[in-house]
């Protein structure tokens, strides 16, 4: 028995959605998080529909993959990184950039001889404590990718990822705002702060990059 129940998805909805976000965040370039199938969406379905997004972050590499097979040509971000020699191979023919949030992964990308260089994100934990380098590590993962010379890295960015931009009376956003502007002091580089709540609640951190996930399905952060 086939179910009755069935979602249909606006794409106008989108569309005014990522308008929306680009309103609130006009000096920045947005990053549609498209990951887990577009939380349900369809992952090319709607990456088709947010034709106007400079980029598209996603979880895994077979996401990727089949974004490009599917003939989606902007930046794609994998944002959980690669852990695998082959799969970064694979990621730099198809012209992916990559995080960098643990030891492991630094690792793997000196082991690895990539067809093309990769524009790595460099993903610090300032507070999330979910992924990345904290701020005492940030110094030796620099070094090494520094390190890997421009057979690997092309271009070095650097993101955070805000825990609780939803809370407004929460102080915590403003603190890993201020140890990110530390960090990212170091160098003259691509920032990446916003998830779809930090886009609404902090216009100072939208920098040069905002990633809205939620908000892109018409979720209120």
């Amino acid at each position: 028995m086939i179910s009755p129940i069935r979602a249909e998805v606006s794409a106008a909805a989108l569309r005014h959605n990522l308008a929306r976000i680009r309103e609130e965040a006009a000096g920045s370039r947005v990053m549609a998080v498209v990951k887990a199938n577009a939380y349900g969406h369809g992952l090319v379905e709607v990456a088709r529909v947010l034709d106007e997004a400079d980029a598209f972050g996603v979880a895994r590499l077979s996401e990727a993959l089949a974004l490009r097979s599917s003939g989606i040509r902007q930046r794609i971000v994998l944002l959980e990184g690669l852990f695998d020699c082959g799969q970064i191979i694979e990621a730099a023919a198809r012209e992916l950039d990559l995080v960098v949030h643990c030891e492991e992964q630094l690792a793997q990308l000196a082991s690895c001889t990539p067809p093309r260089p990769f524009d790595v994100w460099l993903k610090v934990n300032t507070g999330m404590n979910r992924l990345g380098f904290r701020p005492e590590q940030v110094a030796s993962a620099l070094g090494r990718l520094d390190a890997l010379g421009p057979r690997v890295l092309r271009e070095l960015r650097v993101m955070t990822h805000f825990s609780a931009a939803d809370e407004a009376d929460s102080p915590a956003t403003q603190q890993q705002i201020a140890a990110f502007a530390r960090l990212a002091a170091q160098r003259s580089w691509q920032r990446s702060l916003c998830n779809s709540a930090g886009v609404f609640a902090c216009p100072e951190a939208h920098a040069e990059w905002v990633r809205p996930g939620l908000s892109l399905y018409g979720v209120s952060p």
